[in-house]
């Protein structure tokens, strides 16, 4: 409901265009930003954030900053109310840069562009931040019906922390709305403060006062607050009721096709219902459980994927439009050394000696090319070797030495066959290879922890994608050894029937200056990642360290 609001407010703002003309109040006309807008109303959310991540582009260009923010706050939205949490922090913030005005429009902007920070960082029970960005918000806004809106979202977050006192004086505040929709939501959180803080307190008059005015306004969403909290009011008090509650509110859920609200109704209901039906019921609950936490999985991905794409793409277009004028440019060279040609023997010498110097630097290119590919390789395969030799041997108390020769012989005969180009032998099945690489790096400072890692999940992977997964996993934990500090690392793998999914955390002091990602170790991750056509994210960790995800496709 309360993402509903944010989209309301930012709506209404966006439909103001008739103001003065020395202000620009709307977005210049982009075809891709109406086709955002018309997927949005129609509920198509991941193709509305296509247009308008398209649309934001196309403002770039023309340097619309007006249409740049709205594009990219619609698209923090979309992530929010998805579940993607950080990325629509992220896409907030990216929002934020350019909201450096202190006009109506603009601070009307950074008001919900503030409130979906807050509503994100809410959902992360990040209570302080959320606070934080609300009284931003708060400040940013001369609507007064934002400011009740805004004031009923910082009583929710007291709420969370249990501080019930600071709760109502924010409820309080949010009463003085002319919504009654607004106001009836209001009511039943006070009503709920009182009775969280006290299952004694007479808190019934503001839950039946709250339903009837949801009831008299056909509010589905806010009836289906009322339901969920009249069934937690009469819970321990009449169960019948509490179980008519429960019912009223599964029965809405399902309407505002709400999955969370659902499971919600489905506990309740299991927790009242006779053990025969129950039974039934939590099969139901299981299925759709299951169904919502693939829908999530997939949300905390598709918009990251979206937007990689639709970069991916411009370059790529980009590199056509300037492959294109290259060629132009050839043919024109081409045309001008004919006509040079036929002005005699002397212009074509000189074409001969341009065109040989040419081909002379070509060569000197490609031999850096190749000394480059064989200093990667040898990075990859020698000095990374060494490195976790190196970790066993600090790490175990006994080494034995034949295991030692065998492996300073194994690096000493892939580092004479990279001269040959000859392929590495699987000794291991590559999830014990993968395995036994990870753990080497355990010690009794840093604890491994490896979840998933089977050899079911390899099979449909290509040789060349295990040989360049194998190398990221092995620089990552290098880089961990190096520079994390971590602790406890943990690694988990998943797959289904399209891609390979790898989680890495640690609680290590994180990548400084993360925006950048500087250091040869990242950038060889990057490379190699782009070569399997994989996608890898660095992100810190929001209690401590670092995370790392890996999306190969199989």
């Amino acid at each position: 409901m309360k993402n509903l609001l944010i989209l309301f407010i930012l709506f209404t703002l966006l439909d103001c265009s008739k103001t003065s003309k020395k202000i620009q109040t709307a977005p210049s006309k982009n075809t891709n930003y109406t086709k955002a807008g018309i997927y949005r109303d129609i509920g198509k959310y991941d193709s509305a954030f296509i247009y308008y991540n398209v649309a934001k582009n196309d403002f770039l260009k023309i340097n619309d900053t007006l249409g740049i923010t709205k594009s990219l706050i619609n698209m923090a939205i979309i992530q929010t109310d998805n579940g993607d949490f950080f990325g629509g922090i992220e896409t907030s913030l990216e929002a934020d840069k350019f909201l450096m005005k202190n006009d109506s429009i603009t601070n009307q902007l950074k008001s919900s562009n503030y409130n979906n920070l807050a509503l994100a960082n809410d959902e992360l029970e990040n209570f302080d931040n959320a606070q934080k960005y609300y009284n931003l918000a708060l400040n940013s806004t001369q609507d007064n019906e934002s400011k009740y809106i805004y004031f009923n979202n910082i009583g929710n977050t007291f709420l969370g922390l249990k501080n019930y006192q600071k709760a109502r004086e924010n409820y309080t505040k949010a009463l003085k709305t002319k919504d009654s929709i607004s106001y009836a939501r209001t009511i039943n959180n006070i009503g709920r403060s009182y009775f969280l803080e006290n299952k004694n307190a007479n808190v019934l008059p503001y839950f039946l006062n709250s339903l009837k005015i949801r009831e008299a306004k056909n509010d589905l969403w806010g009836l289906n607050s009322s339901y969920a909290t009249l069934a937690d009011y009469y819970k321990e008090k009449d169960a019948q009721k509490s179980l008519f509650y429960a019912n009223k509110m599964y029965d809405i859920a399902r309407k505002i096709k709400n999955p969370d609200d659902q499971l919600e109704a489905l506990q309740k209901i299991i927790y009242l219902e006779n053990p025969i039906k129950s039974k039934e019921l939590f099969a139901k609950y299981n299925v759709l459980s299951d169904s919502v936490q693939i829908e999530r999985n997939k949300a905390k991905n598709q918009f990251a994927l979206i937007r990689y794409e639709t970069e991916k793409n411009k370059i790529e277009n980009e590199k056509l439009k300037t492959e294109k004028a290259e060629k132009e440019n050839k043919i024109l060279r081409q045309n001008f050394l004919l006509l040079l040609l036929s002005i005699g023997i002397v212009a074509f010498y000189f074409w001969y000696k341009r065109r040989k110097k040419l081909l002379q630097l070509e060569k000197e290119s490609e031999i850096k090319n190749t000394e480059l590919r064989y200093s990667k390789k040898v990075h990859d395969v020698v000095a990374n070797g060494l490195y976790q030799t190196m970790v066993e041997i600090q790490n175990k108390e006994k080494i034995e030495k034949e295991n030692l020769l065998d492996q300073l012989e194994n690096l000493y005969e892939k580092s004479r066959d990279i001269s040959h180009e000859k392929n590495e032998e699987e000794v291991l099945e590559y999830s014990e290879k993968i395995s036994a690489m990870l753990t080497s790096y355990s010690c009794e400072e840093t604890q491994i922890l490896i979840a998933g890692n089977n050899e079911n999940i390899w099979l449909p992977l290509s040789e060349k994608k295990k040989k360049e997964l194998f190398y990221i996993l092995q620089e990552l934990m290098v880089n961990m050894k190096k520079h994390s500090s971590a602790n406890l690392v943990a690694l988990k793998f998943e797959k289904n029937q399209e891609n390979i999914f790898i989680k890495y955390t640690d609680n290590g002091i994180g990548i400084q200056n993360l925006e950048k990602k500087s250091g040869s170790g990242i950038q060889n991750m990057e490379i190699r990642i782009a070569a399997i056509n994989g996608v890898i994210n660095f992100e810190k960790n929001p209690k401590e360290g670092l995370i790392v995800t890996i999306n190969i496709p199989i």
